[in-house]
């Protein structure tokens, strides 16, 4: 049998307690079989909102209201779950002999050989198995030294330490010449879970005597560290 005990403080009433905080305080499950009003007053019904809105608490969360759910199209009826914008103004540098130019496999461990990009550091969370990851990530590199001789590196995004995505470039011209580096990847379907750790690192491959540097001025005559700098944004996309 079930017990409803109702309380009445102070023209506030409990249900199932005794010690009512708000007008209606339910201390238990609330099954509402017609429609959800809100804003109404003495003489005005309140809104029940309409089909495909969602009810949403306003920034000083003492007045609600209905809100319409914008999906985009293309994106398979998911919203935005989580999306976090990185900027780095350290960058990392190289110089010295050659890196290596072997190919890089996705799954890859990251290495010392890899220069991360310390505010690109993060971490992001995935609640539904149905989900798309994205990543944009943009550089600057510059080299100095040795004249028009080239020098090539690569970039990538580390998802909890292993190689998700990847790109390699080349600056071709004369000492402090500079170039801007792109990187888009989309990851599906990662095994929901949270603070996944994402980081992005760059690597010097054949550098020809140059000196190198990512997301960091090496020739400040030419840049700095705000033209230089790095962004990382991180989307989430679930379905809503």
């Amino acid at each position: 049998m079930n017990l409803l005990a109702v309380f009445l403080y102070n023209a506030q009433v409990g249900i199932n307690t005794n010690t009512p905080v708000n007008m209606l305080d339910i201390n238990g499950d609330l099954n509402v079989r017609k429609e959800l009003r809100i804003g109404g007053t003495n003489t005005v019904k309140g809104s029940a909102g309409a089909a495909g809105t969602i009810f949403h608490n306003t920034t000083g969360l003492n007045v609600n209201d209905w809100k319409d759910i914008k999906v985009a199209d293309g994106l398979t009826s998911m919203s935005l779950f989580s999306m976090n914008t990185l900027e780095d103004k350290t960058g990392v540098s190289f110089s010295g002999s050659d890196g290596a130019t072997l190919p890089y496999d996705e799954g890859g461990n990251i290495t010392s050989s890899w220069g991360v990009l310390q505010g690109t550091s993060s971490t992001f969370s995935i609640t539904n198995a149905t989900n798309k990851v994205t990543f944009n990530f943009q550089t600057l590199a510059q080299k100095t030294g040795n004249g028009d001789a080239s020098t090539s590196f690569a970039c990538g995004i580390f998802v909890d330490d292993k190689l998700r995505a990847v790109r390699v470039d080349v600056i071709t011209e004369g000492a402090g010449s500079y170039k801007i580096f792109n990187l888009n990847a989309t990851l599906t379907n990662l095994t929901p879970k949270n603070n996944y750790t994402v980081k992005a690192a760059c690597i010097k491959r054949n550098i020809n005597s140059n000196s190198l540097g990512i997301g960091r001025a090496v020739d400040t005559s030419i840049l700095t560290p705000d033209m230089a700098k790095s962004v990382l944004t991180l989307s989430v996309l679930q379905p809503y």
